[in-house]
């Protein structure tokens, strides 16, 4: 056991950087200051105490860490630290930032954000596990047909986010996607303005009169998810990190295969 334990922490920190640890930690002590804030003073976010979010969400910031007590050949625990990298921010702005400190209805637009982000991180996940799958499978591909999965990966979370807001309204009675301003004005939290978590595209009264309110919001979303997307595709199209240098999944899948042939030739 003791050694178990000595081969996990061993096997953390030899698969991610100091500068690493350093980032995560910042953002996991923000957490932390927000969970304890919350569960003392009880804040309220659109009514309900977010501490069960945050501490969710925090919890989330350990992905890297969790996978790695996966079994070996598990493609999850094949996946590279940098992944924590853009999670963990992400569940800081959604927790810390939009329910901690209100943002959605303090900053002009920040819901709209996050969606960008939050579908450029699916697909930044998606190159990853595409990149993982190949090195459970041993299969080569070049990182164009990688980064392309991705892209899809992406858009097919993104997409299932939605679909999550929209049963969520409809059997739970929520309000996920602003279907009714009325009911979004009275779930807006005191001090917060809910037209600013539509700032993208501005309301008017006869598109309100018109009932396209909750449209609007669905599309903006979509159109954030879709920029956010192609984004982050072009960036790993011109970075594709897992498939160059050091770490180089193809290259390395040939040296396992050509190492295992010679063993079994010998």
């Amino acid at each position: 056991m003791k050694n178990a334990v000595k081969n996990y922490f061993s096997r953390v920190l030899a698969g991610c950087t100091k500068w690493q640890l350093v980032y995560w930690w910042i953002l996991r002590g923000l957490m932390i200051f927000a969970f304890i804030d919350t569960l003392v003073n009880g804040k309220e976010y659109n009514g309900s105490n977010p501490v069960i979010q945050i501490f969710a969400n925090f919890v989330g910031m350990f992905a890297y860490e969790i996978v790695q007590l996966f079994p070996e050949n598990n493609r999850f625990r094949l996946f590279s630290s940098s992944f924590q990298n853009i999670t963990a921010l992400g569940f800081l702005l959604g927790s810390f930032g939009g329910a901690y400190l209100n943002l959605y209805y303090l900053l002009p637009g920040y819901d709209k954000a996050l969606h960008a982000l939050g579908t450029a991180e699916a697909v930044y996940i998606g190159y990853e596990y595409i990149s993982a799958t190949q090195l459970k499978l041993k299969k080569t591909c070049p990182h164009q047909i990688a980064t392309l999965g991705a892209l899809g990966f992406g858009f097919i979370l993104s997409s299932a986010w939605e679909l999550f807001e929209f049963t969520y309204d409809q059997v739970a009675g929520g309000d996920a996607q602003h279907w009714n301003y009325d009911l979004a004005v009275s779930s807006a939290p005191a001090n917060g303005d809910p037209s600013k978590v539509f700032h993208l595209i501005p309301l008017t009264p006869e598109m309100l009169e018109m009932g396209r309110f909750a449209l609007m919001d669905t599309m903006e979303d979509i159109i954030l998810n879709f920029i956010g997307g192609l984004i982050m595709y072009a960036i790993l199209c011109a970075f594709p990190y897992r498939h160059r240098g050091k770490n180089d999944v193809n290259a390395r899948i040939l040296r396992e295969t050509q190492a295992q042939e010679k063993k079994q030739n010998a």
